[in-house]
């Protein structure tokens, strides 16, 4: 019990805390908090492996589990991001709140709730195919191969691709990707949700 509550603390104290406290206006850069709205990704798919290894005895059940690791690891990224902000106000205090758009948060949030759900399901599919190590093992290869990419992009891409990335990365363009993408996931992960329930429980 100790051990994940130690996670939880940590993981606030450095992404919630330190790391606004240095970048302070920086953090509310659309593109850092777009990788900040990906960190529930990271955070529910070591659990999922676990949870969703083996069969299920009832469809309710596995139900469950998705849900509940997924809400995990939104729930614990949206109180780093709240951290950040409050963190970010609390040192930069000028008599007003300094806030992203209340539209852009939310698409955020549907956009980073819907991706969790996806990766969860993912990581069961994985695992009752194969095994829970097999599907850490899938996840962490698709988000290193992601972060190198991206890496990659970033240092060899040309001005004009550059140019166009930072066009793209503005919160009005973020807002209307996130909505899009969070709506089509919502739908995606309730057909696929009740595609892996069927299958563990016939298995």
């Amino acid at each position: 019990m100790a051990r994940p509550i130690l996670t939880v603390v940590l993981l606030v104290s450095l992404f919630g805390i330190l790391v606004p406290y240095y970048k302070r206006y920086d953090f509310l850069d659309p593109v850092l908090l777009a990788a900040y709205f990906c960190l529930p990704l990271v955070l529910a798919a070591p659990m999922a492996a676990d949870s969703l290894a083996g069969s299920a005895t009832t469809v309710a059940a596995t139900v469950r589990s998705v849900l509940l690791v997924a809400l995990y690891g939104w729930g614990l990224g949206m109180v780093i991001i709240a951290a950040g902000l409050i963190t970010v106000n609390a040192v930069i205090w000028h008599g007003h709140v300094l806030m992203p758009g209340a539209v852009f948060l939310a698409a955020g949030a549907l956009f980073s709730g819907t991706s969790a759900l996806a990766v969860v399901i993912l990581g069961g599919f994985i695992a009752h195919r194969f095994s829970a190590s097999t599907a850490k093992m899938t996840l962490r290869l698709l988000f290193l191969s992601f972060l190198i990419a991206l890496v990659v992009l970033v240092r060899m891409a040309s001005p004009e691709t550059t140019a166009l990335f930072w066009q793209h990365t503005t919160s009005p363009e973020l807002t209307r990707v996130w909505s899009y993408t969070g709506v089509f996931l919502l739908v995606a992960d309730s057909v696929s949700l009740a595609a892996l329930a069927r299958m563990r429980r016939a298995a």
